[in-house]
């Protein structure tokens, strides 16, 4: 039975889905506003992977518990018991941070884009052995990396399509 559940922040899925809900609407307008086909192509071009991102994120999961550890994504999962895990590492890149746990069947990342991130540290950590585990791994545990660029430009990116809906609205 899994006990810990950590999710991507919210911080970040809000905005998100502004952002997808605004690309939406630009989408209609196009549609029905009478926008060129270019425009129509380029704005449903951009829209799918938006959807699948949106998607992607709001499925993405990590759940902890005494035997394992189970990954969950948009139609997958994946179970992993804390003794199949070999090795845990982590890549830090200025703010971001992902956590590489290294198994016999392949390995799975894990970055700090999951909310209370430190407390998924020392979940992980706190279940493996010391020789298993990086120091930068450890040191995640005290000193997290926030990483706050992601929040900001989706917000930014709400403000830029706002302006366009705007414009588009009042120019016509």
């Amino acid at each position: 039975m899994y006990q810990n559940v950590y999710r991507i922040r919210r911080s970040f899925l809000v905005p998100f889905f502004v952002d997808f809900i605004l690309l939406f609407f630009l989408l209609l307008l196009a549609y029905f506003q009478g926008g060129s086909n270019l425009e129509r192509i380029l704005l449903t071009v951009i829209f799918i992977p938006v959807l699948y991102v949106l998607f992607e994120s709001s499925f993405r999961m990590v759940q902890t518990g005494d035997h394992g550890i189970m990954i969950r994504k948009f139609m997958r999962k994946k179970e992993l018991r804390w003794e199949d895990i070999a090795h845990i590492g982590a890549l830090i890149l200025r703010k971001r941070v992902y956590l590489l746990l290294t198994t016999v069947k392949g390995f799975y990342i894990l970055s700090n884009g999951y909310e209370k991130f430190s407390t998924l540290v020392s979940d992980l950590v706190g279940h493996m052995d010391n020789e298993k585990v990086e120091e930068q791994v450890k040191t995640q545990m005290e000193h997290p990396a926030k990483n706050m660029s992601d929040i900001i430009m989706t917000w930014f990116t709400a403000m830029v399509l706002a302006g366009i809906i705007i414009i588009k609205l009042f120019t016509s």
